[in-house]
C-alpha cells in the first residue's frame, strides 16, 4: 500500500521527468557492457553545461563524464593501492570554481582485487561555474586534466595511472541574457516541480490516513 502511496505523490515529478528530452550522448551508460562486447580504447571524456550559457554573477552546473576502459576508483569511495580519480581544473579569469562533487563507488568483485572494492563506471563529476560581474563575455575554455587508474574488467592486474588533457568550453553572457537548456546527462528535477510538491504535502498526508485505515480494514495485500 505505501508504494501505491508514494507512487501517487511522486507521479508528478515522474511524468516531468519522461517529458524532458532524452540527451543521446550519454546514452547506454546504466551498465557496463559485457565483457564479451569490451573494446580497450583509451579514456575519454564529455562536458555538459545545463545552459549554452552562464550569466554574469549567476551560478551554474557542469559536468564531467569519464568513459573508460574499465573502473575507476573516486576520493569518496577510495581502494588502497589505487589511484583515485581526480579532477584538477586550472585558475580562469573571471570565473569561480566550486567543490568537486565525485560519485560514491559501488561494490564488486574484480579479478585484479583480493576482495569486493567500491568502484564507479563512466563517472560524472560535477561542480558549479560562477562567472563574475566583470567576467569577459564571449567563450572561455576552462582547462585542466584528469588523473585516474582503471581496473580492468577481467584483467588480473590494475592499468597504469594515466591523465587527460581537459578543456571544457563555457560562454558567458550578460545577466540578463536568455539562455537555452542543453542536452544534460543526469535526470533533473525542476526545483519548482519540489517546491509544489512540499507544498502540497499538508493536503496529502491527511489523505494517506483514511486510505491507509481503509486498506487496513479490507485486508489488502501489502498495507503492511
Amino acid at each position: 500500500m505505501w508504494r501505491s502511496i508514494l507512487a501517487i505523490i511522486l507521479l508528478p515529478s515522474l511524468t516531468a521527468a519522461q517529458s524532458e528530452p532524452v540527451p543521446t550522448a550519454p546514452a547506454g551508460a546504466s551498465n557496463p557492457p559485457p565483457l564479451a562486447a569490451v573494446r580497450e580504447s583509451g579514456p575519454k571524456y564529455q562536458s555538459y553545461t545545463f545552459y549554452d550559457g552562464i550569466r554574469r554573477g549567476r551560478e551554474e552546473e557542469v559536468v564531467v563524464r569519464v568513459s573508460v576502459p574499465g573502473f575507476v576508483t573516486t576520493p569518496k569511495s577510495p581502494v588502497q593501492g589505487i589511484v583515485p580519480l581526480k579532477l584538477e581544473l586550472d585558475p580562469a579569469d573571471g570565473l569561480t570554481l566550486s567543490v568537486l562533487r565525485y560519485p560514491k563507488g559501488q561494490l564488486r568483485n574484480l579479478k585484479s582485487q583480493s576482495q569486493r572494492v567500491p568502484v564507479a563506471w563512466q563517472p560524472d563529476i560535477r561542480f558549479k561555474i560562477k562567472a563574475d560581474q566583470n567576467a569577459a563575455l564571449g567563450p572561455h575554455v576552462l582547462k585542466g586534466k584528469i588523473t585516474l587508474q582503471t581496473l580492468p574488467y577481467a584483467g588480473s592486474t590494475p592499468n597504469p595511472v594515466q591523465q587527460i588533457e581537459l578543456q571544457i568550453p563555457i560562454t558567458v553572457v550578460e545577466h540578463d541574457a536568455k539562455v537555452q537548456k542543453q542536452p544534460w546527462p543526469i535526470q533533473h528535477t525542476p526545483v519548482a516541480l519540489i517546491v509544489v510538491l512540499i507544498i502540497l504535502l499538508p493536503v496529502l498526508i491527511p489523505l494517506i490516513v483514511p486510505i491507509y485505515l481503509i486498506c487496513a480494514a479490507t485486508g489488502e495485500p501489502g498495507c503492511g
